[in-house]
């Protein structure tokens, strides 16, 4: 009845049919099988990319520059500011002053003393904090102020607007004449950009630091805000070189 079964010729062409099936079923198998895998690499990633986006959004990674305020704990020290004394000392005095502040003249006077007192043992360092305000006089007694630094006489400069009453720019180069500073550079620095930034940026310091008013002391690490008499002065000064 199957004889046709014994025939050679159909047998090979049945082994050739099921190689071709299996092969068919095994092709379909892997594709089926593949895209699965596709899918679920996919949902994979869509989920990363989506913690990823949680991730940025918590702040849990951060690359924006730091703000000025996350960095400083206290004073930069640079030769950028005018200073007095051993450059090596162990005790630094960092005053933020406004030359048009009576409160800062008062503690000036008292700084200037323990200085001399420690001047081996001690160095001052000013630092600026006007009104931020261009046009007052302020601001601008400030920029003069660093104008003369240029011409390396800020502290008789100092000195000098801390015992006349400035109301003008004229007093300002008024100044800087009884000094004998040249007054051609002296004004060209005036209008200048270079001593603003300098103000502007001891500006900045201070408000990243949360100074809220003048003058403001640093001895080392302590900070002193308002006026301080010579004695307690003197005696923080003995802490810090004791240390």
């Amino acid at each position: 009845m199957f004889n046709f079964l014994k025939n050679p010729k159909f047998r090979v062409g049945l082994f050739i049919f099921s190689a071709l099936a299996a092969l068919f079923i095994f092709v379909v198998f892997y594709l089926i099988l593949a895209n699965n895998y596709s899918e679920v690499d996919k949902q994979e990633n869509e989920d990363l990319e989506y913690a990823d986006e949680n991730y940025y959004d918590n702040g849990k990674l951060v690359y924006k520059v730091p703000d000025l305020g996350d960095i400083l704990t206290g004073p930069i020290i640079s030769s950028l500011d005018p200073m007095q004394g051993n450059i090596e000392a162990p005790v630094s005095i960092v005053i933020f002053a406004d030359f048009e502040c009576n409160f800062c003249r008062n503690q000036e006077k008292i700084i200037q003393e323990v200085f001399e007192k420690y001047k081996d043992k001690v160095k001052l360092i000013w630092k600026d904090y006007p009104e931020d305000n261009k046009e007052s006089i302020s601001y601008i007694a400030a920029v003069a102020a660093r104008c003369a630094y240029q011409q390396d006489s800020f502290w008789d400069y100092h000195d000098k607007l801390f015992s006349v009453d400035i109301s003008n720019v004229d007093d300002l180069i008024k100044v800087a004449e009884d000094l004998d500073l040249n007054t051609n550079k002296f004004k060209e620095c005036l209008e200048g950009p270079e001593a603003q930034r300098l103000v502007d940026d001891n500006i900045e310091e201070a408000n990243a630091l949360n100074i809220n008013g003048v003058p403001f002391i640093y001895i080392n690490d302590q900070e002193i805000m308002g006026e301080m008499n010579f004695e307690d002065l003197e005696k923080i000064v003995e802490i810090e070189i004791k240390k």
